[in-house]
């Protein structure tokens, strides 16, 4: 809307910079302190009667800032975008998805390959001056290309997910955004480069179990489930690390509908991560009509995300004192999540991990 501003203070506790951020909408002010409330905010103004048009305008006077900590800590921002459309640091606007033409354009063929894997190959472009990610998806069968074009699309954009640059449906080509932390397998090793203070350093592993946790109970919430974490590493390696170190969704391709899409035998009989009944339970595919089918197998697949949370959240903390403390604190949490008859939401595991947080918090601004 006209006269909406967006403005961040940053203030130290702990030696932690915490950034409070004040959005002014028809001279009110909002307090917002997370992402999720800044895609609230976003939804809120999608629900106004308004056209498609004047929303995508509303959203795009208000920017997300950040703390970038491979730039001297820098403040960098981007316009918020509605569905279709996509922007970068420093953009002034919103862009519309590249197509086909445009991503021939900059695929100049001298690319810097990232990664090669049996899904998808990945390698680094140069859009306008901003480093992206071009993703060709290999062949795996039409109806699997278009379901891994279809993850990609139908959940943009949200803070929590990878955002959507472009896509070429006929080259099998997905162009999503940079982040150069890469995937959270290698977040220790990123964060004893960057000398975090102790502090600093809990504070962030802290909010790395809150994300999780919070990404978990998003996708749980539009009944989805990721389904070939099957290692401790695959799913860390699915997971990226953003410029603020953050966690969002970098991996799509195995969304699976819960209740209703089960995954391959061969992806679940991990006795070291998986849990037994996702383990012993003989693969099934439900239709939406039979509810008992779908209630049992959803069940199943919301248990098993939750079964895996604990040693996700583990090796966030990692093995120094202060984590240990807190991976103490929520051991009777973590021990409920390894029940089959009533483990704890993905929302109530984000909640219990926000008050740890205050916890440490509060006690070091008390020492």
């Amino acid at each position: 809307m006209k006269g909406t501003t967006l403005n961040a203070i940053f203030v130290s506790v702990c030696g932690l910079q915490i950034a409070y951020i004040f959005v002014t909408f028809q001279n009110k002010r909002l307090f917002l302190s997370s992402r999720r409330e800044l895609r609230d905010l976003r939804d809120s103004f999608a629900e106004l009667p308004a056209t498609r048009m004047n929303i995508e305008n509303d959203i795009s006077s208000i920017s997300s800032c950040w703390r970038d900590y491979g730039d001297s800590r820098r403040t960098k921002c981007r316009p918020l975008c509605s569905y279709g459309y996509f922007s970068l640091p420093g953009m002034p606007e919103c862009h519309q998805w590249l197509g086909c033409e445009e991503i021939n354009e900059i695929n100049g063929g001298n690319n810097t390959l990232l990664t090669k894997k049996s899904i998808k190959a990945a390698a680094l472009l140069s859009w306008r001056n901003q480093t992206v990610v071009l993703s060709t998806v290999q062949s795996t069968g039409r109806r699997r290309n278009k379901q891994i074009a279809t993850n990609y699309r139908r959940l943009q954009p949200h803070p929590y997910l990878l955002q959507l640059i472009g896509m070429c449906r006929q080259e099998r080509q997905i162009v999503t955004a940079h982040h150069k932390f890469r995937d959270s397998y290698k977040i220790h090793s990123v964060m004893k480069k960057l000398q975090l203070s102790e502090n600093e350093s809990v504070l962030i592993r802290i909010q790395l179990c809150i994300d999780y946790a919070d990404i978990v109970a998003f996708l749980h919430s539009i009944g989805l489930y990721q389904c070939d974490a099957n290692r401790k590493s695959k799913l860390l390696s699915q997971l990226l690390v953003t410029d603020d170190l953050r966690l969002i969704v970098g991996d799509l391709d195995y969304l699976r509908l819960i209740g209703i899409e089960d995954c391959p035998r061969w992806l679940r009989k991990n006795p070291d991560f998986n849990s037994p009944a996702f383990i012993e339970h003989q693969k099934v595919s439900c239709s939406y009509s039979n509810r008992k089918c779908v209630r049992k197998l959803a069940d199943i697949h919301i248990k098993e995300d939750i079964w895996k949370l604990p040693e996700v959240c583990k090796f966030f903390l990692g093995e120094d004192k202060p984590a240990k403390d807190i991976i103490r604190n929520l051991e009777d949490i973590h021990r409920q999540c390894k029940s089959h008859t009533s483990p704890p939401s993905a929302s109530d595991l984000v909640d219990r991990y926000i008050k740890e947080k205050f916890a440490f918090l509060k006690a070091g601004v008390l020492k």
